[in-house]
């Protein structure tokens, strides 16, 4: 007999991740450049000062292109356009990940002030692996205990486990329950505070359990 064994838990996340986007122009690749690197220079302050450390703090960049204009050219009945050179933007990402929940209404709007733009702020578990290990073998025990109760009531017993198995075997199943943030934080004041609710995440798991049916 096959019998599937499932546990759910809600958590509250213990961990953020927050996406940034820094953006700079100039007349020249260089100059755009050095603009990049003294807002780059005053986000990496502010993560500092928050206690984030280095290791935490992961970057995606920089990249330096070309801006263009398209200029029409109208010479008699014909039209021409034209791409026109105008300047350069540069571009650096930034993923910082802290623990420190309680921190992000002042600290987001801080990240702002220093020209960061916040894409998004992702909530998780920093112990999920082995949240999700200890679920398993109650899975496994929850499984059991089912096809346990369903022979017996069949008049025969239970015999040897044949197999156990994860169906699908697809890892680890997290889904929210609550509103990840993904609006982008406001020009920033002393003086705010982003209301930040980081909700809660379910942990499933699921275990296929094959027993042997002894005839009574």
């Amino acid at each position: 007999m096959e019998s599937v064994g499932q546990v759910r838990e809600m958590l509250a996340p213990d961990r953020a991740g927050i996406a940034l986007r820094i953006e700079a122009t100039g007349a020249t690749a260089e100059a755009a450049s050095r603009s990049l690197a003294a807002k780059v220079n005053r986000v990496l302050g502010v993560v500092t000062a928050a206690g984030i450390a280095e290791a935490d703090t992961e970057s995606d960049g920089p990249t330096v292109q070309e801006l263009y204009e398209t200029v029409r050219d109208e010479r008699g009945r014909e039209q021409i356009e034209k791409r026109r050179r105008t300047g350069y933007s540069a571009a650096y990402g930034l993923t910082l990940t802290t623990s420190n929940l309680a921190g992000l209404p002042e600290l987001l709007p801080r990240l702002s002030e220093a020209e960061g733009l916040v894409s998004g702020v992702e909530f998780s578990l920093s112990d999920a692996r082995s949240r999700l290990l200890a679920l398993e073998e109650r899975a496994v025990k929850d499984a059991l205990e089912r096809a346990g109760r369903l022979i017996a009531a069949s008049g025969a017993r239970p015999g040897r486990i044949l197999a156990i198995a994860i169906p699908g075997d697809e890892g680890m199943d997290m889904r929210r329950a609550g509103r990840p943030m993904k609006a982008a934080a406001p020009a920033a004041d002393r003086e705010i505070r982003l209301p930040i609710r980081p909700g809660r995440i379910t942990i499933e798991a699921r275990v296929s359990v094959t027993v042997e049916i002894v005839a009574p």
